[in-house]
Order: structure tokens, then sequence, then C-alpha cells
């Protein structure tokens, strides 16, 4: 019998692991190829759709102001309007403002707890 008692499984262990990890290394080159390609697909879509959205702005602009103003913004790309104050994240929140020195509560005076009744005297109707 051999020391260790689990050598043969652990070889068989060790095979199965090292046959599993070469196949999932084959699918990660497979996915990756596969991803490579749809990438490249959507950039060039993207570019396409870039296109079309600055011709249509483009004619936006035409429609929108005269010829003497269009020729200046040409030239230059054309700024988005600032956003409004109401679309800013809402500001931080604050702190509640200190107390002065000396506006502490006052102490409450405690209840008094009510004694049991004894001899099975009844409460009084108030």
């Amino acid at each position: 019998m051999s020391q260790n008692p689990f050598e043969g499984f652990a070889r068989e262990f060790q095979r199965a692991i090292e046959e599993h990890g070469r196949l999932l290394n084959e699918e990660m080159k497979r996915v990756q190829v596969e991803m490579k390609s749809a990438m490249a697909q959507m950039k060039e879509e993207m570019e396409r759709v870039g296109a079309e959205l600055r011709r249509a702005m483009e004619d936006f602009h035409r429609e929108r102001w005269s010829s003497a103003e269009w020729i200046d913004l040409v030239g230059e790309p054309v700024q988005p309007n600032p956003p409004s104050k109401k679309s800013k994240n809402s500001p931080k929140k604050r702190r509640p403002r200190r107390k002065p020195p000396g506006s502490a509560a006052a102490p409450v005076k405690p209840r008094p707890k009510p004694k049991p009744l004894v001899d099975g005297a009844e409460a009084p109707v108030e």
C-alpha cells in the first residue's frame, strides 16, 4: 500500500483540473474573438449614427437661423445650452445648526409611580 491513500485520486483530480482549465482557455479565446467582431460592428454603427446626427443638427440649424448666422456657426461646433439650475444635483445636506450655550432643555421632574392596591381594595374613580 502506498504512503498516501489519496495519491491516485490526487493525480486524477489534477488531470481533470488541467483539462477543464484548457477547455476554459479555449472557450475564453472563442468569446474574445466574438466580442472583437461585435465591438467592431458597434463602433461602425456608432460612427454612422453620429454622422447622421451631425447632418440632422446641421439641417436643423440651417432651417432655424438665417444664412448669415449659419455661416458663423458652421466654423464652430454648436455648444449645447447650459444646464438649468433645476437639473443640477441637490446640494449637500447640511448639519443642523448648533444650539447656543444655555439653551438646553430644562430637566423634567419624573412622575410618581402608582403604588399597588392592598387587600383587594378597588381603585378610586375620578
